[in-house]
């Protein structure tokens, strides 16, 4: 028994509700189960039940076993002071009010039919290939799919706004300061990602003001403050960008993190971190004001024009120090810039239209719409369920969706799963 299955059978009545009493013998009936809380406090708020003869209006909450009451320390928060009904499948230990009295508590396992636990066994707690659904999604219409996308999808970007926020409030409120700090993770993609995130974080913002006249400056800069610049040296070139980021460190009294871990390995040349630092570089000194220009834009094209550069000279021959290579300059693919676009820019943009006070979600699905869906192994095995994905706001949802339900057995949160449970037929005992 999980508590995620408790949840439904409350929320959705799938006991039967004949004879229904509390562990003291009093009878209940449920007239309404309450609305599922999301936030702290009780599982389920404003449910409607009698208890015996009298009308009860409150939260309700719910737990495998009553002890674990106790276990969570709800008895040392008021927010369960006002609890009506403890519903649970274990009743172990009786539980009080502040005052002394028992909580109504409904043991539920007592009610259930054998049947319903049996379809969701078998259903979703199956040891599954990709998703514990997969053998049931097909009867998830396409039509609810792209509904259920675009609430994913604003879910996801709720995420990225709550991680911004938390940003803004340690870099005293400076947007700009904000966007480098993700725009370098944004460069790192998920492998080097949070390297570059962390290198970012200590690369103090004024610092690239001052040095953005020369783009070399700011290779050395970023590529020292990765460690990318440490003897032995492989070429004259990292040793003249070596003595730079030296002087620079000394000057400004630049920190350096430790043990960050530097990825070449299983990336394309095109990915590596040297040639995405240059690219950086080279950006940065083009515009000190990069998130000023990206919310004026009004498309995602014309955003592109912000970002389409070349790394310097020296990586035209190279994709790492020392290593020389066919000629082709390193520039920003449009391919990468739409995973800068999906990954960095909007979730800013959105983040900020939520800060200034405008909804902002209009223009989040519009360029969102505007960018292809994304291609990795998790959105294949979606593809190959049949499942939809027109452009980045499918994508980027399913990926949400994996991540944050499938992967944790969250199908009773899900709408998918949801809807398969209702559609099945189960046995209800009523």
């Amino acid at each position: 028994m999980k508590e995620s299955l408790l949840h439904y059978i409350w929320r959705f009545q799938k006991f039967s509700k004949s004879e229904l009493r509390t562990t003291k013998g009093q009878a209940i009936q449920v007239l309404n189960p309450g609305v599922l809380n999301d936030f702290g406090g009780p599982d389920f708020l404003e449910a409607k039940i009698y208890l015996d003869d009298l009308c009860w209006t409150g939260p309700v909450e719910v737990h495998l076993h009553s002890s674990d009451w106790f276990r969570h320390g709800h008895q040392l928060d008021a927010a369960y002071d006002n609890v009506i009904l403890h519903v649970v499948w274990d009743f172990d230990l009786d539980v009080c009010y502040p005052s002394g009295h028992s909580i109504p508590t409904l043991n539920l396992s007592r009610y259930v039919n054998a049947k319903t636990l049996n379809h969701y066994q078998n259903t979703f707690l199956q040891q599954p290939k990709f998703i514990s659904c997969e053998q049931e999604v097909f009867q998830f219409s396409p039509a609810l799919w792209m509904s259920y996308q675009d609430r994913l999808f604003v879910e996801r970007m709720e995420q990225r706004v709550s991680e911004v926020q938390h940003l803004l409030k340690q870099l005293n409120n400076d947007w700009e300061a904000v966007f480098f700090v993700f725009f370098a993770k944004g460069f790192g993609l998920n492998v080097n990602g949070p390297a570059f995130y962390e290198m970012a974080m200590h690369t103090p913002f004024k610092r690239i003001l001052q040095l953005r006249e020369d783009p070399i400056q700011l290779e050395a800069l970023f590529l020292g403050q990765l460690g990318l610049l440490d003897p032995p040296f492989r070429g004259s070139y990292q040793e003249e960008l070596f003595t730079q980021y030296s002087y620079f460190k000394t000057k400004y009294k630049l920190i350096r993190p430790l043990a960050l871990k530097i990825n070449f390995a299983r990336l394309r040349p095109a990915n590596f971190p040297t040639i995405r630092m240059a690219q950086l570089a080279q950006i940065y000194s083009k515009n000190g004001a990069l998130f000023d220009a990206v919310v004026k834009q009004t498309s995602p094209i014309q955003c592109y024009s912000l970002f389409s550069t070349t790394a310097s000279q020296y990586w035209t021959t190279h994709y790492n120090f020392d290593v020389e290579s066919k000629p082709k300059p390193k520039k920003i693919s449009r391919d990468f810039f739409d995973l800068l676009l999906i990954n960095t820019l909007i979730p800013l943009r959105f983040a900020y239209a939520k800060y200034t006070g405008s909804s902002g979600e209009t223009s989040l699905f519009d360029w969102a719409e505007a960018v292809p869906s994304e291609k990795n192994s998790i959105l294949n095995k979606f593809k190959k369920l049949k499942i939809p994905q027109v452009n980045a706001v499918a994508s980027q949802s399913l990926l949400h969706l994996y991540k944050n339900y499938c992967t944790q057995k969250k199908c009773l949160s899900c709408n998918v799963g949801f809807n398969l449970m209702k559609s099945s037929g189960e046995p209800t005992n009523n």
